[in-house]
């Protein structure tokens, strides 16, 4: 039996990730990992790790080929790409261009079915937690949406009044902790935090500072 080194492999690819300033989900955005797979990794608590996982790692973390299997089972440190290998191959993907009118739609189905449902209490679970999943779908897309925007500088006030007009006051669907994060998240992307919420300021600032990184770093990577 090949003898692992998990917990190594999880300090060099934190180490690696904090040191190019990616968040777990710019990470997922890059190449489609978990971020809960990436935690139990980074943590040294996966047990058994995909090839597939190893590969998407070095995507990710701008290591040559093969390097995250070999601190995993030889516990070497990784190999960094540099200028000199630009012949090897980079994820020119940051996200999956979704088009909107399929959240949108998604919404219209989820009024749909809390229409017809009408007084059924037997389908009251399943039409709430329809609803909760179309309105985290929507507001996920449109805080993707405003980041690129704002990354661009092509955000609009007519945007901005748009949203506010529109989503931003609506309440979110099974108010949770997160919930409420995203929310405020996307009122402060947009200028418009609270005022009760002002303490969480430096919190979205950093959070916004980490996808500044991720743009910058995937725009090099495609030029």
């Amino acid at each position: 039996m090949t003898t692992q080194h998990p917990e190594y492999l999880g300090q060099v690819a934190q180490a690696r990730r904090e040191e190019l300033g990616l968040t777990k989900q710019a990470v997922h955005a890059l190449v489609g990992l978990n971020p809960f797979t990436i935690g139990k990794v980074e943590a040294g608590q996966a047990e058994r790790i995909r090839k597939d996982t190893l590969t998407r790692l070095d995507r990710a973390l701008q290591w040559k080929e093969g390097s995250a299997s070999d601190a995993l089972t030889k516990q070497l440190p990784p190999r960094v790409i540099t200028i000199a290998d630009a012949s090897v191959p980079m994820s020119r993907v940051l996200y999956v261009p979704i088009p909107a009118n399929l959240f949108t739609d998604t919404v219209r189905m989820a009024e749909t079915v809390t229409e017809a449902a009408g007084d059924d209490e037997r389908l009251a679970p399943l039409v709430e937690h329809m609803n909760t999943i179309a309105d985290r779908m929507l507001r996920a897309w449109t805080i993707a949406d405003i980041e690129h925007q704002r990354y661009d500088g092509t955000l609009s006030a007519a945007t901005i009044e748009m949203l506010l007009g529109h989503y931003l006051r609506r309440a979110p669907q099974a108010a949770t902790a997160d919930d409420h994060t995203e929310l405020m998240y996307l009122r402060w992307l947009l200028g418009r935090l609270p005022e009760s919420e002002s303490e969480r300021d430096e919190e979205f600032a950093q959070r916004w500072s980490q996808m500044e990184q991720t743009f910058s770093a995937t725009r090099r990577i495609n030029r």
